[in-house]
């Protein structure tokens, strides 16, 4: 199990295929394979809450949906007050999550291989790894606890609109604070962070792939990013030390939770 706590420092040696590519293009394969994996992630979100929209406006869809109606301002603005609507986030987050996350497990099998497992960080940590990392991590969050309690630049009241309009916190549980996370391990710290180690060492890849993590998150403000970047480095570190994506997975869906139960 010792062997589980190291770094991935020869990853891109040990991911090669069993047919040899060059490395620059096995990292161009992955970022191209991000970009499909990501579009698809937009495009159901967009559909999910279009879908939404439309089903909590029926006084503007009485004839019927179609695409002219995106650009009617009653539209416009009955989709921005949405947004933040906890049924329309939580079945966004579930779906989107679910179906990118089977994509990339799928797509990256066909890819990788036998080398999928490693690639993808798929082998279980050893328990020492997980307290290491855990205690790591519960660190940060105090200390950005800390901050945002004495810092209102820091605060957000993103999740508080969410629960306080939501119906079904089945389902908010179930895609913030499930689904989501294990999409965006899968997504930054198996398929980017596999694909960048081609041609990058270990610490150019944790920080790219936390500063991606950072600006998936632009719900939020500016100041409040910058308090998800130490997080991203945090799980990015956590992926490469443990050699297993369960770990980042553990600690994100800790965070939702939490972040859910008490926002």
């Amino acid at each position: 199990m010792e062997e589980q706590s190291r770094p991935d420092k020869d990853l891109s040696e040990e991911i090669a295929p069993s047919f040899i590519r060059p490395p620059g293009l096995e990292f161009a394969m992955g970022v191209a394979l991000f970009a499909v994996v990501l579009m698809v992630f937009f495009l159901v979100q967009s559909g999910i809450f279009i879908h939404g929209v439309v089903q909590h406006s029926p006084d503007l869809v009485k004839d019927g949906f179609s695409l002219s109606l995106l650009s009617d301002p009653l539209m416009e603005e009955r989709m921005n007050d949405l947004v933040f609507n906890g049924d329309l986030v939580g079945q966004e987050a579930f779906w989107s999550g679910l179906v990118c996350t089977l994509l990339i497990l799928i797509t990256v099998h066909f890819w990788k291989r036998e080398q999928m497992s490693l690639f993808l960080g798929l082998r279980l940590p050893s328990l020492k790894q997980v307290g290491i990392w855990l205690g790591v991590f519960l660190l940060l969050g105090l200390v950005i606890e800390g901050i945002a309690r004495f810092n209102p630049a820091f605060q957000t009241d993103f999740m508080k609109q969410v629960i306080g309009s939501t119906t079904n916190m089945t389902m908010l549980y179930l895609g913030v604070g499930v689904l989501a996370p294990v999409f965006e391990e899968f997504l930054l710290r198996g398929l980017l962070f596999g694909s960048i180690r081609h041609l990058m060492d270990e610490h150019a890849t944790v920080a790219i792939t936390a500063g991606v993590f950072t600006l998936m998150h632009m719900q939020y403000d500016w100041t409040v990013m910058l308090l998800v970047l130490p997080m991203g480095v945090v799980l990015g570190y956590s992926r490469s030390r443990s050699g297993s994506i369960w770990v980042p997975i553990m600690l994100h869906m800790l965070n939702n939770v939490v972040t859910v139960v008490a926002p």
